[in-house]
């Protein structure tokens, strides 16, 4: 069966990112806007052992693959009409990412749009305030990936910066070597790290002075698993208040905490076992460097700015 025929107001977003492999399905609704109907992540990983050097190893491209072909699978059973699918920091950065690009189009027959940096950043803002209430005033997007992050100051009626930072997890973690628990002084190194890529954050918030800092998707939807003591993907929320003292306890239990004990916790996501504790250490990072005292959490980020821009004015 062709995955582009069928039902005309049915579409599907796929995000291939650095550590997963993001699908959204959605229908198109009257008024411009969509409605979801299926959202899942698969494990990809496709910068392990290879995104410091810009390259993609094998056993990554076979990861990818299976993930594409899973979600292509998933998108034929529910009669998609248009499919596209983008990638990210891994993808972008790898000298042989045609290599990948052009298997998966001969195996599978999708199209991969490499996205750069600053329209990841405008599309997970557009995503990312699909969700959020009004008059929230300025506030700071964080969204946490393997091969970047992505920063966005907005406030209730535009962006005021945006940035990408090749500052990923995957990247922290092949940089500076973690152990199981992570010890005082690997956060201290982790933290340094983030520091030094981080200027322009630190100058340009000094100046605009973000009260919200609003973390989207991937960690952030793990962190608040945990909070609410919810088993992974069992409902998709658009927004929620965070409170920081509940944050700041789960992590205190993520960083000293060691993988056996971690994959036990109620509403880790399998997936992030091996991640979120970095991803807690640039969090709270973030929350103490800034002094931002309010903490929300979307899961919306880059797979609905894609649907939301694919819905309407094509892509």
């Amino acid at each position: 069966m062709n995955p582009l025929s069928t039902t005309i107001s049915r579409y599907a977003v796929i995000d291939l990112g650095t550590n997963t492999c993001n699908l959204l399905i959605a229908d198109a609704e009257a008024e411009g806007s969509f409605e979801t109907i299926y959202d899942r992540k698969l494990p990809v990983k496709l910068g392990r052992g290879g995104i410091h050097n810009n390259i993609l190893l094998p056993d990554a491209m076979e990861r990818g693959i299976a993930a594409l072909q899973n979600h292509l699978h998933t998108i034929r059973s529910y009669n998609v009409s248009k499919v596209v699918v983008v990638g990210t920091s891994a993808l972008r950065g790898a000298v042989n990412r045609h290599e990948f690009i052009n298997k998966v189009k001969e195996l599978l027959g999708m199209e991969i749009k490499i996205i750069d940096g600053e329209l990841e950043a405008a599309l997970i803002f557009r995503g990312v305030r699909l969700s959020l209430p009004d008059r929230l005033g300025k506030y700071l997007i964080m969204d946490i990936g393997g091969g970047s992050t992505e920063f966005i100051l907005a406030n209730d009626h535009e962006i005021i910066w945006k940035r990408s930072f090749n500052i990923g997890i995957a990247r922290a973690l092949e940089t500076i070597c973690m152990s199981d628990p992570v010890t005082s002084s690997e956060i201290l190194a982790f933290e340094q790290w983030f520091d030094q890529h981080l200027h322009e954050l630190w100058s340009t918030c000094l100046h605009h002075l973000p009260q919200t800092l609003v973390g989207c998707s991937g960690a952030f939807d793990t962190f608040m698993d945990i909070y609410e003591n919810e088993e992974p993907d069992l409902k998709i929320r658009k927004v929620s208040e965070f409170p920081l003292e509940a944050y700041r306890e789960i992590h205190q239990r993520l960083i000293f905490s060691n993988h056996e004990t971690r994959s036990k916790m109620k509403g880790m996501d399998k997936m992030r076992v091996e991640m979120i504790v970095i991803a807690s250490v640039f969090t709270n990072f973030i929350l103490r460097k800034l002094n931002i005292p309010k903490l929300l959490h979307t899961h919306n980020a880059l797979k609905e700015g894609v649907m939301d821009l694919f819905i309407s004015n094509g892509l």
